[in-house]
């Protein structure tokens, strides 16, 4: 395949559409009908609410992608033809509607075979968005994915906090990490929760890195980085393990369904991290990774006013297909996935980080401002939301050091 296919495949699309939402324009207006009044249409042309009602949606889309949400299919459109006519439709204005739905298949025939493997590879591609009564290709995958593995959680939540260093050029960093929801699908399962790693952004090690600091207070026996007093009471007993790609904790396998549904968090504290550029580490950044299948991913990005990064950060949505989520090395461009959602800034300072996706996070927060030793108030917030983050994948925010 040429490299110049994709844009003519989309062009040719987009002309397509364009010129069929032409064509319903010129119709209305030429028998006096209007498009923002469908139920006045229907009434007037003896023609079903719900058919005037998509058409009006397909004139009036933003983008000419949008209308295919709402666009009928053949016999709907002949539909309203017949009663158009009916009421003395020009000629031309009909002829005009049918040869640009006609052209409008033709290339569809022609690039995707049909209309649901056009939308699919618009989809794929960043261009489409399915209406949020559909499902879309990403909600598909996460069901799918659910019955493959067996786990599935409502929410996936991830906060990181930044903070001046004890030291002069350097960051507190901290990272809270939870499942909201989580439950297994199938007794057998065991999957790892949660796994700690630092890299620069080759890849490698951080200069100088020293050891995880927990934000709550551990006893002989508990598990590192749990924390313990945000999570269900009906919890399992995890398993903890070290690995050669960090620490790992894990669920064994047991009971399903909601019964046994839990919320857990995890965190650390990682002081005196290097906040000025090098030639290894030109960015500071910091990551959600998606390694199971989820409803939503809330990511927050919580910094001192002391801290000086953009107000708002760049994001990126990395996939890696051939397993992961990788080390920063691997974030690159061809690893890239579409996605149109953007950070927003949290109201207040302290940020209001209170949300019901995620019913335990506000307390969990003001807990790492104390760890921190900073008041809340010095904080400001911005927060990304997506909706059945793809798995596997890694969202990350990242600016600019100095």
């Amino acid at each position: 395949m040429s490299l110049t296919e994709p844009i003519q495949f989309v062009e040719e699309s987009r002309s397509a559409l364009q010129a069929v939402r032409r064509a319903l324009i010129d119709l209305y207006e030429a028998i006096g009908a209007n498009p923002e009044t469908p139920q006045d249409v229907a009434r007037k042309y003896n023609i079903n609410r719900n058919l005037t009602w998509k058409l009006s949606r397909v004139i009036g889309a933003q983008d000419p992608f949008a209308a295919l949400n709402h666009l009928p299919g053949q016999p709907g459109i002949e539909l309203a033809i017949g009663a158009f006519e009916k009421a003395g439709a020009p000629t031309a204005a009909v002829g005009n509607l049918r040869t640009a739905m006609n052209s409008l298949f033709e290339v569809v025939r022609e690039h995707a075979g049909d209309r649901e493997h056009l939308e699919l590879t618009l989809e794929s591609m960043g261009l489409f968005e399915r209406d949020a009564s559909a499902e879309s290709g990403r909600e598909l995958a996460f069901r799918g994915n659910s019955s493959v593995w067996g786990v599935q959680a409502r929410t996936r939540v991830a906060a990181t906090l930044l903070a001046p260093g004890a030291q002069a050029g350097t960051l507190d960093y901290a990272m809270v990490s939870g499942l909201v929801g989580f439950r297994r699908l199938r007794p057998s399962v065991q999957w790892r929760l949660y796994r700690a790693q630092q890299h620069n952004d080759k890849g490698g090690a951080l200069p100088g890195a020293p050891s995880l600091e927990e934000i709550e207070a551990k006893r002989p026996g508990d598990l590192p980085l749990l924390l313990r007093e945000f999570c269900s009471p009906n919890m399992p007993t995890l398993l903890a393990s070290e690995g050669p790609e960090g620490r790992e904790i894990s669920l064994p396998g047991g009971q399903i369904g909601n019964r046994a549904a839990f919320d857990c968090f995890f965190g650390y504290i990682y002081r005196g991290l290097p906040s000025a550029r090098t030639p290894d580490n030109e960015f500071g950044s910091t990551a959600a990774t998606v390694t199971l299948p989820a409803e939503t991913l809330v990511f927050d990005l919580i910094v001192h006013r002391d801290v000086q990064i953009p107000s708002m950060p760049e994001v990126a949505l990395y996939g890696f297909p051939h397993g992961g989520p990788e080390d920063p090395s691997a974030q690159t461009a061809r690893n890239m996935l579409p996605m149109s959602e953007r950070p927003i800034e949290l109201a207040g300072s302290p940020p209001a980080v209170a949300t019901p996706l995620a019913p335990g996070i506000a307390r969990v927060i003001d807990r790492v401002y104390s760890r921190l030793g900073h008041k809340a108030a010095d904080f400001r917030g911005m927060r990304l939301t997506l909706r059945y983050p793809p798995m596997s994948s890694r969202l990350v925010m990242r600016w600019p050091l100095v």
